[in-house]
């Protein structure tokens, strides 16, 4: 473990999986096979080690990418509807993807009840992106009109799958 990025990367699947309030940075010393002094290096405490973790490794792969954009932006129909995920659905393939975790479903959730505990201002945070995403989604289909979708269903939809997905 050599950087701040390693210490998110094996810290975030505590969060995912686990109670944040109930891990101890003993807990935490034996996932990054470190002390607390590595821990604290790079964070003020373990509320900060929290926040950075959602503001580096959650928030990014929420977003939809500048790259992505630009990509739904100039692709078919049918390639569009093939690639675009919902944030809910690009959280949940990079907890299963990136961290294997075997419950992802679940993890996400976790995750979202837990910054909403932890993060001032989580859920503006998260309603202004989908908002936002919803605004930049609808004007890239607005432009072809052999689409006629209503994004709020589709999210709505999506978030409804990955929760009863949880539940088993």
């Amino acid at each position: 473990m050599k950087n701040r990025s390693d210490i998110l990367r094996k810290c975030y699947p505590l969060v995912a999986t686990g109670s944040w309030d109930a891990i101890a940075i003993s807990d935490i010393e034996k996932v990054i096979k470190q002390t607390r002094g590595a821990i604290f290096y790079f964070n003020k405490n373990k509320e900060d080690l929290f926040i950075n973790m959602i503001d580096e490794l959650f928030l990014p792969v929420f977003k939809l990418s500048q790259a992505d954009k630009k990509h739904l932006r100039t692709c078919s129909t049918q390639t569009f509807f093939a690639i675009y995920k919902t944030p809910f659905e690009r959280v949940y393939l990079d907890l299963k993807t990136n961290y294997n975790l075997d419950d992802p479903s679940r993890g996400l959730f976790n995750i979202l009840i837990q910054a909403q505990n932890h993060y001032k201002g989580f859920c503006q945070i998260i309603g202004n992106e989908i908002k936002r995403e919803i605004a930049e989604i609808s004007e890239i289909i607005k432009g072809n009109n052999a689409i006629h979708i209503d994004l709020g269903k589709v999210y709505a939809q999506s978030a409804g799958v990955i929760f009863l997905e949880s539940l088993y």
